[in-house]
């Protein structure tokens, strides 16, 4: 079975890395061809899945506390690095 084509992949061949294809995917930017091959890469990539389910975690746990609102993504990135540290320690 052949791997699918990166449908990330920018017209210069540039590939995005990990992360770059999910803050795609959790803004909503992701087209439905980059949404299903990122499902698929997340059941092999261990990291990108642990990322995906914190990201949405905490964007969902913020949408609801901030009245509906979108959430700054300055905010989640600050929230991801102090759970970072305290769990490091």
């Amino acid at each position: 079975m052949t791997k699918p084509l990166n449908p990330f992949i920018l017209a210069d061949g540039t590939k995005p890395s990990c992360m770059e294809m999910l803050q795609l995917i959790l803004d909503g930017q992701a087209n439905a061809e980059q949404q299903v091959y990122f499902k698929a890469h997340m059941d092999h990539c261990l990291p990108c899945f642990k990322s995906y389910d914190l990201d949405i975690t905490i964007k969902e746990l913020l949408k609801t506390r901030c009245c509906g609102d979108s959430v700054p993504n300055e905010l989640v990135d600050q929230i991801k690095t102090q759970i970072s540290k305290n769990l490091a320690s």
